[in-house]
């Protein structure tokens, strides 16, 4: 399938909804992350769903095309130059818990500074999608 297949507009309106469902991704972080007794990995992994879903409502916003992928560098090359988030590049680490990290256990367990440095920042990626739509 050539790339632009890959691809899809949804309208505009479509960015409120998405940003409703990242916040309530993260909203299951925040609960996650209080538990005793949890794989940490699933808090990661919904704090980078929280995120896709987050670039995904800015783009939509703006009227671009989103590649139907889980990968965060992709959709923030997508972002025009007058929208950069907060955190850039640097997001597309948590990328791997949409992917390889969901059918792992135990090869790398987050610590608690790790997981409070990536609420900071969905946090921070929610209030900054929320400023641009």
């Amino acid at each position: 399938m050539s790339p632009r297949k890959q691809e899809r507009r949804f309208a505009k309106e479509y960015a409120q909804v998405l940003w409703r469902i990242a916040e309530g991704d993260f909203r299951t972080v925040l609960v996650l992350a209080k538990a005793s007794d949890y794989r940490v990995e699933n808090a990661f992994y919904l704090a980078q769903q929280s995120i896709e879903k987050a670039l995904r409502a800015v783009l939509v916003h703006r009227g671009i095309a989103i590649p139907m992928i889980h990968d965060l560098s992709a959709l923030l090359s997508k972002l025009p130059d007058d929208c950069d988030s907060p955190y850039g590049y640097e997001l597309n680490a948590l990328s791997e818990y949409a992917t390889i990290r969901r059918y792992e256990e135990g090869s790398w367990t987050p610590t608690s500074e790790e997981l409070q440095d990536i609420l900071t920042k969905t946090k921070a990626m929610l209030d900054w999608a929320k400023s641009k739509i």
